[in-house]
C-alpha cells in the first residue's frame, strides 16, 4: 500500500504513539514497586504486540553469522538502557524525557569524531552544544540547577543507546520488521529476568499493582514506537526524520500544561524544544 511507503505515515504514527505512550505509562507506573519486573512486563507485551505486526511485512533472514553476532551485543546494550529508561520515565516528566532522549545524538557525534574519524563540521558541533545547553535549561528550577538520579540515568541510557547505534550497521533491514522488534524487547526481558532473579510470582505481583487499561495502551503504542521509527529511518532521510521525531517533547510539554497548568513551567519547556528541535537540525544538515 503506497501510504506506508512514505515516511511521512512513519513519522506521523511515531509522534502520536510516543506522545500516546509517554503520557498513559506515566499513569501506569504511579504504583511501581519493581523497576525490573516493570521492565520485563512492558517488553513482554509489547513483544506480544508486535506479533500481530508479523504478516505486514517480508521475511528475510541473514545469511552472515557476525550480524546475529552484531544483533546480540545490541540487545545486551538495549536491556541496559530500557531498564535505565523505565525507571528515569517514573521519575521525569514525559516532555523532560523525550528531550533528553536527544542527548544519544550528541554523543553519536562525539563518536563520530573521536572514533570513526569522521571529517569535523562546525553545523554538528554547534548543533549538539544547543542540545546540551536545551537539556540544561531542563535542570533548573527556582534558579538552581537541580540534577536528580533519574535526570543521570537518562544520561547514561542515551550514551548506551549511541553505543549501541554505533555497531548497530541498519541490523533491522536484514529481518521482517515485526520480527526484530519481537527479538529486541524479548530478549532483552530474558536477560534481566536471569540478572535479576525474576520468577512469575513477582511478575504477577508487579503486574497486578499498575492501572491494566493504561499499562495495555503504553505497551502497544511502544510497539508503534518502535515499528514507526526504524521504518521511517528506512524509507525517509534522516535529515528529515530526526527534527520531526524531536517534537515529541512539545507534544507532551503542551499536553503537560493542559494538564499541570502551569505556564512558568510550559516557557522553559517549549525554549528547550524548539532550541532542541534547531540542535537536531543542524547536526542532521
Amino acid at each position: 500500500m503506497y501510504l506506508f511507503d512514505r515516511w511521512e505515515t512513519w513519522v506521523v504514527v511515531y509522534l502520536i504513539s510516543a506522545s500516546i505512550f509517554a503520557q498513559s505509562f506515566k499513569l501506569a507506573n504511579r504504583n511501581m514497586k519493581n523497576a525490573s519486573a516493570l521492565t520485563v512486563l512492558l517488553e513482554l507485551f509489547t513483544a506480544l504486540f508486535a506479533v500481530a505486526f508479523l504478516p505486514f511485512f517480508a521475511f528475510t533472514f541473514p545469511s552472515d553469522p557476525s550480524i546475529y553476532i552484531t544483533l546480540l551485543i545490541v540487545m545486551l546494550l538495549y536491556a541496559v538502557t530500557d531498564r535505565l529508561n523505565i525507571e528515569a520515565r517514573y521519575g521525569l516528566e514525559p516532555s523532560v524525557f523525550s528531550m533528553l532522549k536527544q542527548l544519544s545524538t550528541v554523543f553519536m557525534i562525539f563518536f563520530g569524531f573521536v572514533l570513526l574519524k569522521e571529517e569535523f563540521v562546525t553545523t554538528k558541533l554547534v548543533g549538539a552544544f544547543i542540545i546540551v545547553f536545551a537539556n540544561l535549561i531542563l535542570t533548573f528550577e527556582k534558579g538552581k540547577l537541580r540534577v536528580n538520579k533519574y535526570f543521570v540515568m537518562s544520561v547514561i541510557s542515551n550514551f548506551l543507546f549511541a553505543v549501541a547505534m554505533l555497531i548497530n550497521v541498519n541490523i533491522s533491514e536484514h529481518f521482517n520488521l515485526a520480527f526484530y522488534t519481537i527479538l529486541t524487547v524479548s530478549v532483552p526481558a530474558i536477560l534481566i529476568s536471569i540478572c535479576t532473579k525474576l520468577n512469575i510470582a513477582t511478575l504477577k505481583k508487579e503486574f497486578s499493582c499498575y492501572n491494566k487499561g493504561a499499562f495495555l495502551v503504553s505497551a502497544f503504542t511502544w510497539c508503534l514506537m518502535l515499528l514507526s521509527s526504524v521504518k521511517a529511518y528506512q524509507v525517509g532521510n534522516v535529515t528529515i526524520v530526526a527534527p520531526l521525531f524531536a517534537l515529541t517533547s512539545i507534544i507532551n510539554a503542551v499536553v503537560e500544561f493542559i494538564i499541570n497548568k502551569n505556564v512558568k513551567q510550559l516557557i522553559q519547556k517549549l525554549v528547550a524544544a524548539l532550541l532542541l528541535i534547531l540542535g537536531v537540525v543542524l547536526v542532521k544538515i
